[in-house]
């Protein structure tokens, strides 16, 4: 059964949903991303938050989720949003996407790739890594994290109040850590984990300054913290990420120099039955994907929305509703 919408007024109210009706350990999280500012909807099994505009991503999202037809429906129906987004096992209907990984027990310098371990090593020699608070974060980080967009073309979503308000918010949120790689004494490099199963961690955010980047604090970073989490702490598995709508193909690569893997799985995309309908016509889906490719590499809201189509092609959506229909 769908639960009503949640931002951070009404999210006591949500919580009379049965704990028995609850994912395990995800509440803190869908709280903290509520207080930052997203939607949060409850129903089909799962959390879920808008990670672009309309459309709502499942949480965790390395949890697979079989829901039925008619909990989607439900949640689609009851909920003002375009769609839903969400993670399925590999015999199940979808595209075929993957997860980034990393669940090697035994991590350190011979998992990384050849060309990574010169700058791994470079940035531990130049570089300490260490916990931070996330006060330290909020108030040294900016830098790292506008340095960070700006190489990725990204915008900037959190202004100064939602800057400070995040960081707030993580520092009141169970299973959430932050931790640094400093060079010469300044913050170079963040990183944000979340804990929301027993035996996973998700790495969450990463930052890091662009004048800093010769001396590779990312790299010394991510290695450090990921030896803590899989060899120290012995956690099954560390997750960086689904495959995105977009196309980020460096950011990847750069993941998988680090040691991590793509782990098969299937992405579904799932848009609310009137959006469905106006989109199975093949024609309309075609010149709203070259309307949103002409928008150009600055228009993210276009950007998401050509990923959100062509997932859903790739996964059958559409050939499925088009046997329905007929």
């Amino acid at each position: 059964m769908a639960i009503a919408a949640t931002n951070r007024e009404q999210w006591a109210a949500a919580g009379a949903v049965p704990s028995a009706a609850r994912p395990p350990a995800a509440e803190p999280f869908a709280h903290f991303l509520a207080v930052t500012g997203h939607r949060i909807l409850r129903g089909a099994g799962a959390y879920w938050y808008n990670a672009s505009p309309g459309f709502f991503l499942s949480l965790p999202s390395h949890r697979l989720l079989t829901p039925s037809a008619e909990e989607l429906r439900d949640l689609l129906r009851r909920q003002p949003c375009a769609g839903l987004r969400f993670t399925a096992p590999l015999e199940g209907p979808g595209k075929l996407s993957y997860q980034i990984v990393c669940d090697d027990r035994g991590y350190g310098i011979e998992s990384l790739s050849a060309n990574v371990r010169s700058k791994v090593r470079r940035g531990l020699r130049r570089s300490e890594v260490a916990r931070a608070a996330f006060s330290a974060i909020a108030e040294h980080g900016l830098p790292a994290d506008r340095d960070t967009l700006a190489r990725q073309g990204r915008t900037i979503r959190l202004d100064a109040p939602a800057w400070q308000r995040f960081w707030a918010a993580a520092a009141a949120t169970p299973g959430m850590e932050g931790w640094a790689a400093y060079v010469d004494g300044a913050m170079a490099a963040f990183l944000v984990s979340v804990q929301t199963d027993p035996d996973t961690v998700e790495f969450l955010l990463a930052r890091s300054r662009s004048d800093c980047r010769d001396a590779y604090p990312n790299n010394a970073l991510i290695f450090e913290v990921t030896r803590e989490m899989l060899v120290r702490r012995g956690v099954r598995q560390i997750t960086f990420g689904i495959e995105s709508l977009e196309p980020v193909g460096p950011l990847d690569q750069f993941k998988f120099g680090m040691g991590f893997r793509p782990a098969a799985l299937r992405q579904r995309v799932v848009f609310h039955p009137v959006l469905q309908a106006l989109l199975r016509p093949r024609a309309v889906r075609a010149l709203t994907c070259r309307y949103a490719a002409a928008r150009g590499v600055d228009a993210g809201f276009w950007r998401k929305a050509l990923g959100l189509v062509r997932f859903a092609e790739a996964g059958g959506a559409f050939d499925a509703a088009a046997r329905r229909a007929a």
